[in-house]
């Protein structure tokens, strides 16, 4: 198998230092549930190719990057992802947030400059933000 779903590889989702997507997070299910949610954004864009920019962090290759302690890169249940061509990003983030309610295991959306962040972190509700600081979906 390449990939946890149709059009999400293993390469994609590993490091970006060479480190493979750990076993754990594929035995314990985050990979298969990112790779619902990673589909069904696919789905809902007229399944055009969606580039994947960032996803598992090694914690060494996440502090090279600057990337949060507390990542869910780290944890193994984030994707950072360019909007399909001819798509801007907030047309994206937008089509993403209106599609959450429908993905119980979406659970947290970033808008930033030149990708969408999404993620399943374990969380009670949605968490979204917009190049600043992450709240509560008054939706959620």
């Amino acid at each position: 198998m390449t990939g946890p779903s149709t059009h999400l590889t293993w390469r994609e989702l590993g490091c970006k230092d060479g480190t493979a997507y750990p076993r754990e997070f594929i035995d314990d299910g985050r990979a298969a549930r990112l790779a619902a949610v990673f589909e069904a954004i696919r789905a809902s864009c007229g399944h055009q190719p969606i580039a994947v920019l960032s996803a598992y962090r090694s914690p060494a290759h996440n502090r090279k990057v600057g990337g949060a302690r507390n990542s869910q890169h780290v944890q193994g249940r984030a994707l950072d992802l360019r909007p399909p061509k001819g798509w801007t990003v907030a047309r994206f983030y937008e089509r993403i947030r209106a599609l959450a309610p429908a993905l119980p295991d979406l659970k947290g959306i970033g808008r930033y400059a030149t990708f969408v962040h999404i993620d399943v972190r374990p969380a009670p509700h949605l968490v979204v933000w917009n190049g600043g600081a992450a709240q509560k979906d008054a939706a959620a």
